[in-house]
């Protein structure tokens, strides 16, 4: 007579999101068929906007204190013998009889009802393994609604009226329960999967050994696979680990020759002086004073020469260096300067006089600062609403985010997105994006902008005294709104950050965060993207739009949900339709 067979595995707060990741066949399950789709039948259907299975735990729990190492969550898994599903063919792995399953899911789905109720957040049914089995997690709270799984499931005892429990529910089925006191009663879930790789009873009945032998046939293919990956994958790591030998040598010297190469420019800059003043005036034709060798006139000239300086008394003009000399002289630009230079000395000399004036500009130009635009109040309302209207995002995020003056509208009417560094200490620059006209294309940072120290970020959800404690990487301001409005994500505190495109992303940050959304569009771009972060941080998780962006995804949702609510009133009755009229879609 085929068993009813039931295991738990008790999830901290750290083993929740593997449990769902191998359940949701986020990572590659070696011996399950990838193209059989399993059925969630209590929980929300799988969408981009769907909680996380930890979420839906921590919200069940609620407001309740958690211990460090309390049990949040209880993993069971439920099956029948293999001869139950296909009494014919109990040694077929992967075969079942479809009466027979629907019969034990609804059959299962009652007995959590009843057994549970509500504390039940999520089921599954796998079919993609040898035999169907349902994964069920359960919220341990007690009758207090406290969480306490060692009320629930503590001890010999309790766990034997769970196995009870299930057995009796499935009976109607003909399905019993095993031998009470047998090795095999407390069987975690992980030993369960273990068990077929382990010798046969040969004690049991030939019926028993059978099946057991088809889930044990199947590990052991699977088994002989990995076996020849790995072997693969042991020579491929021994060439990698070669090719990375090679490379580090190769970096030794590199860098030695990069500290030379260092060492040399220093001392030439150090020993750049500027062309001899003295010979590029005697070739623009003035002449020494014999009483003072600082001195060179000709007519229209008096210069006084010190150095790399000079002052024409006639013109009451001065500047440094040779290049400078010759413009004033010649009264020409600075390419001509540069030419008459090389014809009249060569190009050894013209170097030394560029690399002097070079340097002059660097200590003397000051490099152009970040210095934010005024608001432009005027244009505003255009702006605001180019982004609800045509983008489509809420208006009160849109406003919200003018208050705190990370959104504005310059005097161009474009969008103005604030770049700050993550501790918000510094403003870096801006990100600006064109509303004028219907097809506007423009996206440009304003001038001053230090593109690779600052983004475009806001926080949301939960408290906002909670520290942050998950991060969405999109590629654009506008993503980031269009990605918080989807995600819905409200019990973590999130930070959504524009890395405007291929931008530079904070990894220190986000290292320090466990949970990490690489969020980038659905295209070329960004996809190499992704890759490159996911490189640098492979315990994130990746999404992509079905659109091309967030914001088309967005905007696709609200075309649909209107147009869903216009159909609707449509099939309304007349009287109705007339009493609904006026209706602002």
């Amino acid at each position: 007579m085929p068993h009813a067979i039931a295991r738990i595995a008790k999830l901290k707060g750290s083993n929740i999101t593997p449990s769902e990741q191998h359940t949701k066949r986020v990572k590659e399950v070696p011996n399950a068929n990838p193209e059989i789709q399993n059925i969630r039948f209590i929980g929300q259907p799988e969408t981009i906007d769907s909680p996380t299975l930890d979420t839906l735990v921590r919200d069940r729990i609620g407001e309740q204190t958690i211990r460090k190492n309390g049990v949040l969550c209880v993993e069971m898994l439920l099956t029948a013998s293999p001869e139950y599903f296909r009494p014919n063919e109990p040694s077929q792995a992967g075969y079942y009889q479809q009466k027979p399953l629907e019969d034990w899911q609804q059959a299962v789905k009652q007995w959590l009802d009843n057994q549970y109720g509500d504390r039940i957040v999520r089921a599954e049914l796998h079919l993609d393994e040898a035999t169907p089995h349902i994964h069920a997690y359960l919220v341990p709270l007690d009758e207090r609604g406290k969480l306490n799984c060692r009320g629930l499931f503590g001890g010999r005892e309790k766990l034997s009226k769970f196995q009870d429990s299930y057995a009796q529910a499935m009976s109607p089925l003909g399905l019993e329960r095993g031998i009470k006191g047998s090795r095999a009663k407390h069987t975690k879930v992980k030993q369960y999967y273990a068990a077929v790789n382990k010798e046969p009873d040969l004690t049991l009945d030939m019926t028993t050994i059978q099946h057991q032998l088809a889930d044990r046939q199947r590990a052991i293919k699977e088994k002989e696979t990995l076996k020849r990956t790995a072997q693969s994958l042991a020579k491929e790591k021994e060439v990698l680990q070669q090719r990375l030998r090679d490379l580090e040598v190769r970096v030794h010297t590199q860098n030695r020759e990069l500290e030379n190469w260092k060492t040399k420019y220093t001392e030439l800059v150090n020993k750049v002086r500027d062309f001899p003043l003295e010979k590029v005036v005697y070739e623009l034709g003035l002449n020494p004073d014999p009483k003072d060798k600082h001195k060179w006139q000709n007519e229209h000239h008096s210069l006084n020469i010190t150095g790399s300086k000079f002052y024409d008394w006639k013109k009451l003009k001065g500047g440094g260096g040779a290049i400078d000399l010759v413009m004033q002289i010649n009264n020409c630009d600075f390419k001509q300067s540069v030419a008459w230079l090389n014809d009249r000395f060569g190009e050894g000399a013209t170097l030394e006089a560029v690399t002097y004036k070079t340097r002059e500009i660097i200590k003397e130009k000051p490099v152009l600062e970040f210095t934010p635009t005024v608001p432009e109040e005027s244009k505003w309302q255009s702006v605001r609403k180019y982004l609800t209207r045509y983008r489509k995002l809420p208006s009160g995020l849109v406003d919200s985010l003018h208050e705190q003056g990370l959104i504005y509208a310059d005097d161009q009417q474009n969008a103005v997105f604030i770049r700050r560094s993550l501790d918000e200490s510094k403003t870096t620059g801006a990100t600006l994006r064109g509303t004028v006209g219907e097809d506007n294309t423009f996206k440009g940072l304003a001038p001053g902008t230090k593109r690779s120290e600052g983004w475009f970020y806001f926080p949301q959800g939960g408290q906002s005294s909670e520290p942050i404690n998950r991060a969405v990487l999109v590629e654009s301001p506008i993503d980031a709104m269009s990605f918080a409005v989807l995600d819905r994500n409200d019990s973590r505190r999130t930070i959504y950050i524009s890395t405007d495109g291929a931008g530079h992303v904070p990894n220190e940050f986000l290292q320090q965060l466990k949970d990490v959304v690489i969020a980038y569009d659905n295209d070329q771009a960004g996809n190499l993207m992704a890759q490159r972060v996911l490189s640098q941080l492979p315990n994130a998780v990746r999404k992509t739009p079905k659109a091309i962006d967030w914001n088309e995804e967005l905007v696709n949702q609200f075309n649909w949900l209107k147009e869903s609510r216009i159909n609707q009133i449509k099939r309304q009755p007349q009287h109705e339709q007339k009493r609904n009229r006026g209706l602002s879609l």
